[in-house]
């Protein structure tokens, strides 16, 4: 037997349309009150969002923060180089993702959903490698924590951008 409540829910459902279903959906995901709630490292996307709570702005600011990371990290890795170890693959992975994440930013500023999980993937896997050629989760030299810290923020924006408005 159906209950007023149920009734009212299929009434509902029936009258809205699919945009209104997708923007009700980002709201109950929390994209309205906490962007970060997707995010898999959700304290560390919440310390570089810092309660922004626009999802198009902290995609841009956690974009930004990982950027600005990745460069000193490049710099890091060009001084390595020549010690082996993972460092010059790093050094070539970085350059690529630093590319990719500029591109992501120009994909939000053109409203380009597609293309910014294109780019933010890309750069996912640039850390990836980086971190496999630095010995992954076994390794226990600095560089290769702050390179799974860097996959870890890549992996936040990649999240973030889900709820990117187009």
């Amino acid at each position: 037997m159906l209950t007023n409540l149920h009734l009212a829910t299929v009434v509902l459902l029936l009258l809205t349309t699919s945009q209104d279903c997708v923007a009700m959906a980002r709201r109950v995901i929390g994209g309205a009150r906490d962007p970060c709630s997707v995010s898999d490292f959700k304290v560390l996307c919440r310390s570089v969002v810092k309660g922004q709570k626009n999802v198009n702005a902290a995609t841009e600011v956690s974009i930004r923060e990982l950027m600005k990371r990745t460069i000193k990290a490049k710099q890091a890795a060009a001084s390595g180089r020549k010690s082996g170890g993972g460092f010059d693959t790093c050094y070539s992975n970085y350059d690529s993702a630093i590319d990719n994440l500029q591109k992501a930013l120009n994909n939000i500023k053109q409203n380009d959903g597609f293309s910014l999980n294109i780019n933010l993937s890309a750069s996912l896997t640039d850390f990836d490698t980086c971190n496999d050629a630095m010995g992954g989760a076994k390794a226990s030299n600095m560089f290769a924590k702050s390179t799974s810290t860097l996959h870890e923020m890549a992996d936040n924006c990649l999240a973030l951008s889900t709820l990117v408005k187009q």
